[in-house]
């Protein structure tokens, strides 16, 4: 049996090096149904931002003793989650077991994706940990969401056997964004110099908000070891949403502002 496999594996991986694969350029993430499964095209984004959560201690929930406390945390996490990232319009979202991952492209994606990846860092620490600790014991770990963003090309095709085709997302951003993720703390969010760089001149997201006297920087250095050495400096924000000035800031972010007065005289 194992054999007979391994000699149509042999023959199957022979032919698909042999034939020419196809790169179709797109202007866009492209819907599921648009992608092929049975062509040999793959279709490639020039510049897609990728958002990846993943949560913390979740290899120390009990499915044995603790099934049903265990399964009640995904069902608070799972659909939520996904509520942040629609409210910034993504253009795919996922989840894959413990983690969850969304891809923006198009007009303002830069935006919108720290928006999102914000946004499911507030949701982390305001609205998910205070009530798990209400019911905190044995059975839930300590626990909590790390956010990483990253950015670049991705090809993707479906691929499986007909009937379970699911998308593949191949090329370096959702990778690095769950590297990134992986090395974050709870409640932190860690993002890719590429992506930081669109942000380094914008006061919304470099510095704190107007409730400080002086907005200061909010963004440390934060080096991802599982990233090529070249690509291993990375960024990091701890803060959230303020609850006074979060709408405020996201609503700008998004609508493309950049500079804030308070902020001018402030080295960054």
């Amino acid at each position: 049996m194992i054999s007979d496999l391994m000699t149509d594996l042999t023959e199957r991986v022979g032919s698909e090096l042999s034939e020419a694969v196809e790169i179709a350029d797109v202007g866009g993430v492209p819907d599921v149904d648009d992608m092929y499964h049975d062509k040999r095209t793959w279709k490639r984004v020039e510049d897609v931002v990728v958002v990846a959560a993943d949560l913390r201690g979740s290899t120390k929930l009990n499915f044995e003793r603790y099934a049903n406390t265990s399964a009640s945390l995904y069902e608070a996490l799972c659909s939520n989650v996904v509520r942040c990232y629609s409210k910034f319009e993504p253009a795919f979202i996922d989840i894959q077991g413990d983690g969850f991952f969304g891809l923006f492209d198009g007009e303002r994606r830069y935006e919108r994706a720290i928006c999102a990846g914000i946004t499911i860092k507030t949701f982390s620490e305001q609205v998910l940990l205070p009530q798990v600790e209400e019911h905190r014991d044995e059975r839930f770990p300590s626990t909590g969401l790390k956010v990483g963003m990253a950015s670049g090309i991705l090809v993707v095709k479906r691929v499986g056997i007909r009937g379970t085709n699911e998308p593949v997302w191949a090329g370096k951003p959702v990778n690095w964004a769950f590297k990134a993720a992986q090395e974050a703390q709870a409640n932190q969010l860690i993002a890719t110099e590429r992506v930081y760089k669109k942000f380094a001149e914008n006061d919304y997201v470099t510095h704190s908000c107007d409730c400080k006297d002086n907005p200061a920087p909010l963004w440390d250095f934060r080096q991802v070891s599982t990233l090529p050495e070249t690509d291993a400096q990375c960024r990091l924000l701890e803060t959230t949403w303020c609850k006074h000035c979060g709408d405020l800031f996201c609503e700008a972010i998004l609508a493309g502002k950049t500079n804030r007065e308070a902020v001018q005289n402030h080295p960054r």
